[in-house]
C-alpha cells in the first residue's frame, strides 16, 4: 500500500514509510520485524520480538521506538486491520486537511537491488522504473501470473498515489539517498504570493500575482536536499507543474493574467488543460473515495495475517493470543 502527503507550506507530517527496502527488518537480529506480501506493510512481531532495539538505531527515518512499558519495539502499522476492512489508516482518515492519499501501485521486485544501489544522481529514476504501469496488458497479465487479485489490479489502475508519482509526476519520496526505497510520496508546496500594502492598496512585491519558482521562500537546494537527493532539477520540475496547474486555474476562475502567461508555462512542461484540471480536482476537491482507493483483504491469501493478529470471532483483529512480556 503506497501512501502520498501533500505538503503545506513549511509543515513535512512524516510516519513510517514501509519501505521496498526497509532498513528495520534487515537489522533485527529476531527477525521480528517483517514486510507483508499481500499489502507491504512493515510490521513487527511482538511475540518474537527480544528487545535489540537495533530497528530504533537502523531505520533512517526514526519510525521505530521502543516501548518501555512492554519491553518491545513498536512502530506504524498503519492501521492494518482497518485496511483489510476497506477503511483508510486513523490518521488518514482524521486528517482535516485532506492532505493524505492512499492506493496501491504495482512495482517489480526484481529492480529493487539495483535501485536500492544506483549512483546517488540516479536514485529517484531508479525508483520511479520499479513501478509499472497498472494498465499495461502485459503487466496485468504477470500480476495474475503472480496471484494479484482482479479487485488489486482494479485499485491500482484508481490508484491516486499512482496518478501523482506516475502519470503527473508530482510527488517525491522523501530523502532517497537513505536507500529504503520509501513508500511514502510527497508533493512539495508552492508558497502563497509576497505582498505589501502601501496607503491602503494592497500590491505584490512580484511582476506577476506570483513570482516564478526561482523566488520561492523555500530555497531550491533545501527542496532538493529532502526529495531529490540533492537533484535541483527534479524538484524544479515539480514545481513547474503545480504553478502550471495554478495559473491555469487562476485564468479559468478568475481570468485576470495574461493569456501568454499562462499558456507559457503549460507549453513549458508539455501539460494539457485536462490534464491540469484533473490535478485540481484530485488535489482540492477529492471526495472521500477518490483519496483513498484500498482493495479488499483476499483471507485466502493472508494465512500469517490471522496467525499474527488473533482474528477471531468477538475480537477487534487486532492484538495477540498471548500478552507480551518483557525479556526473553
Amino acid at each position: 500500500m503506497f501512501q502520498l502527503e501533500r505538503m503545506t507550506f513549511h509543515y513535512l507530517p512524516r510516519i513510517c514509510n514501509h519501505c521496498l527496502n526497509p532498513a528495520c527488518v534487515a537489522s533485527c537480529p529476531s527477525g521480528a520485524l517483517y514486510k507483508r506480501g499481500e499489502d507491504g506493510v512493515v510490521l513487527i512481531n511482538q511475540e518474537r520480538c527480544r528487545a535489540w532495539r537495533m530497528c530504533v538505531t537502523a531505520c533512517p527515518y526514526k519510525k521505530s521506538y521502543y516501548n518501555w512499558n512492554t519491553g518491545k519495539s513498536e512502530k506504524c502499522v498503519l492501521c492494518y486491520p482497518r485496511l483489510e476492512s476497506g477503511q483508510a489508516p486513523a490518521c488518514f482518515h482524521s486528517c482535516v486537511g485532506r492532505i493524505r492519499y492512499l492506493g496501491v501501485m504495482l512495482y517489480d521486485a526484481d529492480k529493487i537491488e539495483a535501485a536500492a544501489s544506483a549512483p546517488e544522481n540516479e536514485l529517484v529514476d531508479r525508483q520511479m522504473d520499479i513501478y509499472v504501469d497498472p494498465f499495461d496488458p502485459e503487466v496485468i497479465r504477470m500480476a495474475k501470473l503472480n496471484g494479484i487479485a482482479d479487485s488489486t489490479i482494479t485499485a491500482a489502475q484508481n490508484s491516486p498515489v499512482y496518478k501523482f508519482v506516475k502519470k503527473w509526476k508530482l510527488a517525491l519520496p522523501l530523502h532517497p539517498e537513505f536507500r529504503t526505497l520509501p513508500n511514502l510520496f510527497y508533493v512539495p508546496a508552492l508558497l502563497p504570493g509576497m505582498a505589501t500594502v502601501a496607503d491602503g492598496v494592497y500590491n505584490s512585491t512580484s511582476k506577476s500575482l506570483w513570482g516564478g519558482i526561482e523566488s520561492n521562500r523555500l530555497p531550491m537546494k533545501y527542496l532538493a536536499s529532502l526529495f531529490s537527493a540533492g537533484n535541483v532539477n527534479k524538484v524544479s520540475d515539480v514545481l513547474k507543474r503545480l504553478m502550471a496547474v495554478r495559473l491555469h486555474r487562476r485564468g479559468v476562475t478568475v481570468g485576470d493574467l495574461k493569456p501568454e502567461e499562462i499558456s507559457g508555462a503549460m507549453q513549458e512542461i508539455g501539460m494539457d488543460t485536462e490534464t491540469a484540471d484533473a490535478i485540481f480536482r484530485l488535489t482540492t476537491l477529492a471526495t472521500f473515495d477518490e483519496r483513498f482507493v484500498i482493495p479488499p483483504a483476499h483471507r485466502e491469501e493472508s494465512i500469517e495475517m490471522l496467525e499474527n493478529t488473533a482474528d477471531v470471532k468477538g475480537n477487534t483483529g487486532f492484538g495477540f493470543k498471548e500478552k507480551p512480556a518483557r525479556g526473553l
